[in-house]
């Protein structure tokens, strides 16, 4: 059977999205212009169904020649239902991985992208002074090191409270250290979206002099002081001159370039003559925007947030990058509010605080769905592993506190006897002392991926017809495939017989050549060349796996292409052209009597071709078994009043 993931483009009539705004239906829309077995068709459900991929209004034309193919595929599902299609294991397999799969699509574009984005937008306005303490930590660091990190941070917390010390003194006494500089400590002023979500969420929702509580993100435990906040400056599109040597020479050279700027020579010559930033230099000099928080240090924001944007370029300045002339191109600024908020959106979908995974969305319905965890019990449960030191953890028994609650979730919930048995099942070769706080977050991640589904019909209305739709879809695929597309269950004396009367239609003629092909030119010239070295072109498969190899002995019959093969020599390539949008060589391999192709030589063209009458024959079947019977009469006068 052909594979599933091609079902949406067989169905693309059929399958469509569901609205959430249902129209109620009309007297007239209730009008049956057709019946497939005891099932009544209507006008409305017609138009409901009706899709050419545009947003236009059906004509009357259309809905007469979509009626027929709408109820053929009404007749479909029936049998398919008959025959228990819909309990296939491997179409509810499909089925259950695409609903997985969809679930997290609409939580992130539904749900999470919209309510993101507002908090981002919110926040847009304001830029934050802070400054923090950093106890690294590994994301995957062992529980026992997680526990101590924790307890370190808040005895940092306890100090500053208490007046015992400022935060550069806990910087000093707590943050860890990274090539012999502290990790923590004053922090320029931060835009949204500039830094990782835990830390930017937590220092947003502080007053000015405020303190967190601990803050854990992919870098370690933060303590974070909230020094001041401003409203935004706007971004600032700049150009500048460059010259690196911060020393004399420097300053004589960038003072070069300001005398030839202020003799009128036009800034992209001046650019071109001076400019040590060779990148920027082929651009006119542009860096692009330059904004707090985003990648260049504060100092030289400041700097050049302080230019007159109406000058038509700054004096020589010093900064710590050397030398530069700026030039203000352009302040951001936006027509309208929905302007400000498509560039908004933009910079969101760009930063940290958006992500398109399933663990960030994961991370979201733990915080907005009221997931909760024992923290209690599962601290006992820490100690009970970590206490068996090198005893491997799959030899370690289920813990006397196996019944109570480790996590809780919509109703749902998880025992410390199932976090034992899943640690056990993927971690049971690693000693209890490597035990790992992120195995037990990764398991409660089970229990939210195991209730997506369940939480996305609740929350979006038209996710569970949409659902149910793409099952019909795949019940249809599979039942066309068996009765139409499938060799496995042709009537192979209905073939014989067309292969024993077509005389020599499937025939081989006296070449063997083959096709070769591919979407990148470079691939293909070294699979022509494997070949000239004299290698087999049936090795290209094996070698140049991006290279299709079609030989003539599949059945090709195209003048068009094969006509390239004349006058060429055994051995030898055609000229280069292409054959259905792709780079192509025809290579002509030998020269061989022309000869009947056998029937199973044959069986996949006769397939192909005996596929429209095989359709046929079925269709016909179900049009008789449940009495198909279409009213154009009712359609017409339907659509008339309706128009």
């Amino acid at each position: 059977m052909r594979s599933f993931s091609f079902v949406l483009s067989f169905c693309t009539l059929f399958l469509f999205t569901q609205t959430n705004t249902l129209i109620a239906q009309s007297k007239n829309d209730k009008t049956v212009i057709g019946t497939v077995g005891k099932q009544k068709i209507t006008y409305g459900e017609l138009k409901e169904n009706y899709n050419r991929g545009l947003n236009d209004v059906p004509s009357l034309a259309d809905l007469e020649g979509f009626l027929p193919i709408y109820m053929d595929y009404k007749a479909k599902i029936e049998s398919a239902k008959e025959l228990g299609y819909f309990n296939d294991p491997e179409l509810l397999a499909e089925y259950d991985q695409y609903a997985k799969q969809a679930a997290y699509s609409y939580w992130l574009e539904y749900k999470i992208k919209p309510t993101e984005f507002e908090a981002y937008y919110n926040k847009a306005d304001t830029e934050v002074k802070s400054e923090h303490v950093l106890i690294a930590l590994n994301e995957d660091a062992p529980a026992q090191d997680t526990l101590d990190a924790f307890n370190r941070i808040m005895a940092a917390r306890d100090e500053f409270l208490s007046g015992k010390a400022t935060m550069a003194e806990l910087n000093e006494k707590y943050s860890s250290t990274n090539q012999g500089r502290l990790m923590g400590g004053d922090l320029p002023w931060l835009g949204v979206g500039t830094t990782v979500a835990p830390f930017e969420n937590a220092v947003y929702a502080l007053d000015v002099g405020g303190i967190s509580m601990p803050v854990r993100s992919q870098f370690g435990y933060h303590l974070i002081h909230l020094t001041d906040k401003r409203t935004s400056k706007a971004a600032r599109n700049v150009s500048h001159i460059y010259v690196r040597n911060p020393g004399e020479e420097g300053l004589s050279k960038i003072n070069d370039a300001y005398a030839d700027l202020e003799k009128d020579l036009p800034w992209v010559v001046v650019t071109v003559d001076y400019s040590e930033d060779q990148l920027s230099a082929s651009k006119s000099g542009n860096i692009g925007w330059v904004k707090y928080g985003r990648n260049f240090n504060t100092d030289f924001v400041d700097t050049i947030m302080s230019i007159d944007p109406s000058l038509p370029y700054s004096k020589p300045i010093k900064t710590a990058y050397g030398y530069h002339i700026f030039k203000i191109d352009s302040v951001e600024t936006f027509k309208n509010e929905e302007e400000k908020r498509e560039s908004f959106m933009e910079e969101f979908l760009a930063s940290p605080n958006y992500k398109k995974s399933n663990t960030f969305i994961v991370d979201w319905l733990k915080r907005k769905y009221n997931f909760t965890q024992n923290s209690e019990a599962l601290a006992k449960y820490t100690r009970y592993i970590v206490n068996f030191d090198t005893t491997s953890i799959s030899a370690v028994p289920t813990p006397k506190m196996a019944n109570e609650q480790a996590f809780l979730f919509q109703g749902h919930s998880k025992t410390i006897s199932d976090l034992h048995s899943y640690i056990s099942k993927n971690h049971g070769g690693a000693t209890a002392q490597e035990f790992r706080d992120e195995w037990v977050q990764l398991f409660s991640n089970h229990l939210v991926d195991e209730n997506i589904i369940e939480l996305a019909i609740k929350e979006f209305p038209g996710f569970q017809s949409q659902l149910d739709n793409y099952k019909v879809g795949l019940a249809v695929y599979k039942i066309n495939d068996d009765n139409v597309w499938s060799g496995a269950t042709v009537d192979s004396s209905a073939l014989l017989d067309i292969y024993n009367k077509s005389g020599d239609e499937y025939s081989f003629k006296e070449r063997d050549f083959y096709y070769l092909l591919s979407s990148t030119d470079s691939t293909l010239y070294d699979a022509v060349n494997f070949i000239k070295e004299g290698n087999n072109p049936d090795s290209v498969r094996v070698y140049y796996p991006k290279v299709a190899v079609l030989r003539d002995s599949s059945g090709i019959k195209n003048e068009e292409y094969t006509s390239k093969l004349n006058g060429l020599a055994k051995g030898t390539f055609s000229e280069e052209f292409k054959y259905k949008s792709r780079n192509a060589y025809l290579y002509l391999q030998d020269v061989l009597p022309a000869r009947k192709m056998s029937f199973d030589e044959s069986f996949n063209r006769l397939l192909s071709e005996y596929q429209p009458i095989r359709e046929d024959q079925w269709l016909t079947k179900l049009r008789n078994k449940y009495k198909m019977k279409t009213n154009i009469k009712k359609l017409r006068q339907a659509y008339n009043k309706e128009h």
